[in-house]
């Protein structure tokens, strides 16, 4: 077993200006996916649910195995990494996202009992606040405050499908398993690095996309301003961001390319990358047989405490609710803290402890960094609690303090194209990427399918506009996106039994009330006076069925049509 601290050899991707190099590109496997990407957003146990219904209808079509990215945030990652990665808990993904109901099927006994803990959002219903508690005062341990969310989050969500070891996390955190693609590139990493022969590392499961898990870095740490987040990723190949920039708030570099999982949090290496530092003479072995994938070289780091894991990815993605449940102490204090350094041509930027937060505080739908990756087609499910105001009418300026969307839609929607102000209450100003004018024709569609009582799915072929924060090149050719709004689906409301339908509708009158209220689009934080997080079983099992439904049975069969259209409908 290797002794953390030791130096740890890893591949480095660097970019150059907005020239990226993605290593899933290099993989056959990959190669032969259509470029196309699933986003869940984020919005916690809620966001939970609803993507187990949504990754249930695509896996149930076949789509889910040809598609090359998933791209999660938050409450969307605790799903997207159950999905890629669970290695117990349940048998298969039939088990793991549950089966198709029929509206008709959907009774209180149904609500009731069908949720078993097999199912990937069972652990919905944790309470959280008692998992954070027990972590924030357990004695005798090897972790520090920094670690609390992110093992609370391994705790409740992952460790029921093995991925998170209490005991390791506790008391031996160098046993705590990697995390990496699959066999070909653990083997790599052990070729290159003949001390981690026998440490565990997490794959991935067969026929997935890739998985990319969205965060943010805290800027300022003390006090974080959505002008000076940026994000940071995870995937199964690596971590960091793509775009080299300097920060406006402390004028640092960050980002400019990734190095390896197992090789984060460490610290910046002596020496620019060798592309022969994988080699007999440097001590590896079977050298021959390490792909390279793309990098521009190995690197040798160390200084890492402990390994690098998925409830770190999974908790750093999430850490707002963190603020919530332990309000009463200092941010940074508490908040996911990693060793972090950029990457630039010549060197390497200088090494610091950074806070990382929420990725949905930057960017709540994963759509940015696909953009970055050049996909043709993505389906972003907006899994909000904003409900949508048929009677809302935005002008064409994007920046009018009247066009303020809070209250009237789920704000981070018109902000990927361009529409921000620090006037309002939630604004995000560096996230434009779509054509401005294309915004009213994609709301005006969904507000006419809620008033005819459908399902809130829409498509359009969008315009990406360049957007020098995230480093998003202009394109000549149109990304055709479905978009999703979770919202009630009054055509789907009306094949229920009848008792749950009066419960819709109680849960959504003028004075919301019951088991389901405000449903489907349930509150991120305090639903449900037992926990700030947690649903009970009936939430999580409607929310998922209708989820699921909207993905299937949407009227204009969306999705097959779309697929059909660019001749990538095979399964």
């Amino acid at each position: 077993m290797a002794v953390l601290g030791g130096s740890m050899k890893s591949r480095l991707w660097a970019s150059s200006g907005y020239t990226y190099h993605f290593p899933e590109l290099t993989l056959q496997e990959f190669q032969l996916k259509a470029p196309i990407g699933v986003c869940f957003s984020g919005g916690g146990t809620r966001a939970m649910s609803a993507a187990m219904g949504q990754l249930r209808a695509l896996h149930h079509m076949g789509y889910l195995s040809t598609f090359r990215y998933i791209s999660c945030v938050s409450g969307g990652s605790w799903a997207s990494t159950i999905y890629t990665y669970y290695r117990s808990g349940a048998v298969d993904d039939n088990q793991l996202l549950g089966p198709i109901t029929a509206p008709g099927g959907i009774t209180q006994n149904h609500l009731n009992y069908s949720l078993i803990p097999e199912m990937l959002a069972y652990n919905a219903q944790t309470w959280l606040v008692g998992v954070v508690a027990n972590w924030e005062a357990s004695p005798f341990v090897k972790y520090t405050s920094h670690d609390v969310w992110n093992y609370s989050i391994g705790d409740a969500y992952l460790k029921p499908f093995g991925l998170f070891d209490v005991d390791a996390a506790s008391y031996h955190p160098e046993n705590l398993a990697y995390f990496t693609l699959n066999d070909q590139t653990e083997q790599d990493i052990v070729n290159c690095n003949p001390g981690l022969q026998g440490h565990d590392f997490h794959k991935v499961r067969q026929n997935r996309p890739l998985l990319v898990i969205n965060s943010s870095i805290q800027l300022p740490q003390s006090n974080p301003q959505n002008a000076d987040l940026l994000n940071f990723e995870y995937t199964p190949l690596t971590v960091g961001r793509a775009y080299l920039s300097v920060s406006s708030y402390d004028q640092r570099l960050y980002g400019g390319g990734y190095v390896e999982p197992f090789a984060f949090r460490g610290y910046p290496p002596a020496a620019l990358p060798d592309v022969n530092g994988c080699s007999q003479a440097k001590g590896c072995n079977n050298s021959a047989s390490v792909e390279a994938l793309g990098n521009t070289g190995w690197v040798d780091t160390d200084g890492q405490d402990r390994p690098f894991i998925l409830a770190d990815t999974t908790g750093t993605s999430s850490s707002a609710y963190a603020q919530e449940l332990i309000d009463n102490f200092d941010i940074s204090r508490y908040d996911p803290q990693l060793y972090y350094w950029a990457i630039r041509q010549g060197g390497y930027g200088p090494g610091a402890p950074q806070l990382f937060g929420d990725g949905g505080i930057l960017e709540n739908n994963g759509v940015i960094p696909l953009l970055q990756r050049g996909v043709d087609i993505l389906l972003v499910f907006i899994n909000t609690e904003s409900k949508l105001d048929v009677n809302w009418v935005p002008n064409g300026n994007p920046l009018d303090v009247a066009n303020d969307p809070n209250g009237y839609c789920d704000v981070t929607w018109p902000a990927l194209f361009g529409y921000s102000n620090p006037a309002w209450t939630w604004n995000y100003p560096t996230n434009g990427v779509f054509k401005t004018s294309e915004f009213q024709a994609v709301l005006q569609a969904m507000q006419t399918k809620k008033k005819n009582g459908d399902a809130l799915v829409t498509t359009y072929d969008h315009t990406v506009v360049h957007n020098p924060y995230w480093g998003v090149p202009a394109r000549s050719e149109k990304v055709t996106v479905i978009w999703y709004y979770l919202e009630r689906w009054l055509k789907w409301e009306a094949n229920l039994h009848s008792a749950v339908r009066s419960a819709i509708q109680q849960g959504n009158g003028s004075s919301p009330s019951g088991p389901f209220e405000y449903f489907p689009n349930y509150l991120t934080i305090n639903q449900n006076d037992f926990d700030v997080v947690a649903l009970t079983a009936p939430q999580i099992t409607l929310l998922a069925d209708l989820a699921c439904d909207i993905v299937m049975n949407d009227s204009g069969r969306t999705l097959q049509t779309v697929l059909e259209k660019h001749g990538k409908c095979s399964r």
